[in-house]
């Protein structure tokens, strides 16, 4: 029978996640704004993603529970998140970001 997590534990663990979403947030934006329009943009925009993959494993982790999901799950999402993350990449290199 799988362990059911007491409500003290579950809101712990969302509060964990939402604190971890603000700081990605907060990378995002100083990575963008503070060094988007400089010779760093193509590093900007490189940290903003990986920022955005983390926050997306931990919505779908924490929020919508896919840790508890299968493996096969669990990959179909990883790769979906990296292929549109990397032709958003693409996307803005070709533009000539």
């Amino acid at each position: 029978m799988p362990e059911v997590e007491s409500q003290a534990r579950i809101s712990n663990r969302l509060l964990g996640a939402w604190a971890l979403l603000v700081g990605l947030t907060l990378v995002s934006l100083v990575a963008v704004l503070g060094f988007g329009h400089s010779e760093a943009g193509l590093v900007a925009v490189a940290v903003a993603l990986v920022a955005s993959f983390l926050k997306a494993r931990a919505v779908l982790d924490h929020f919508l529970d896919l840790r508890k999901a299968g493996s096969g799950w669990r990959g179909f999402f990883t790769g979906s998140l990296v292929f549109i993350l990397a032709v958003l990449f693409a996307t803005y290199v070709a533009a000539g970001g």
